[in-house]
């Protein structure tokens, strides 16, 4: 029977890097980290309707993810760790898919199994990002205020609940560098050189 844990992490600092605690990775500082990720850049930005997107879910998204969609689509992480980007033209299905993953938390707090997590638009609610091959998912824990950075929470397949104080792309980007532990993931993920593949 699984065990439910909470647990919470921190970046490690690394020296002399772009990705140093307190400062926000940029798309140039993942790059930095995921180089692989250079092969699928866009040679020019993107067109992403945000405006539809933020008009349909009732927020604006995280500055550094937009700034990355504006660039790559939707890509994987060693085959198992996949991040959802809208495309320009079918934002419609970008925002049907996140509805859909709000619908799936919102019966996993109605039968008492979140944890004390709600979806967004409840206040701190989480608002999906991704998914792995293992059924694990991963969301934004959204701010109470505008002001108030979103975090990063993981729902491992293994009804493990693991809070990362920190962006989308600083997490992927400490997952990568092993500054960031795969706390509710298989403890090999990533690999030493993971490969970054596209939809």
């Amino acid at each position: 029977m699984a065990t439910t844990q909470v647990a919470t992490l921190f970046d490690a600092e690394i020296e002399n890097s772009p990705g140093s605690p307190g400062v926000l990775l940029s798309v140039e500082d993942l790059e930095w980290a995921v180089p692989q990720l250079v092969d699928f850049r866009s040679p020019v930005a993107r067109e992403i309707d945000w405006q539809y997107i933020q008009g349909e879910i009732g927020v604006a998204l995280p500055q550094d993810f937009m700034e990355l969609s504006d660039w790559y689509p939707s890509f994987a992480v060693d085959e198992f760790l996949s991040v959802h980007i809208p495309d320009p033209g079918m934002e419609q299905y970008f925002v049907r898919g996140v509805r859909g993953q709000l619908e799936v938390l919102s019966r996993l707090r109605d039968t008492g199994r979140s944890l004390g997590y709600v979806p967004f638009p409840e206040s701190s609610g989480l608002f999906p990002w991704g998914d792995s091959i293992d059924g694990d998912y991963f969301y934004w824990r959204t701010g109470v205020l505008e002001s108030e950075p979103w975090t990063i929470l993981v729902r491992g397949a293994n009804d493990d609940w693991c809070e990362y104080n920190g962006s989308l792309t600083e997490y992927l980007a400490g997952l990568v560098r092993g500054t960031v532990p795969p706390e509710g993931l298989p403890p090999d993920f990533p690999g030493p050189a993971p490969v970054i593949d596209v939809d």
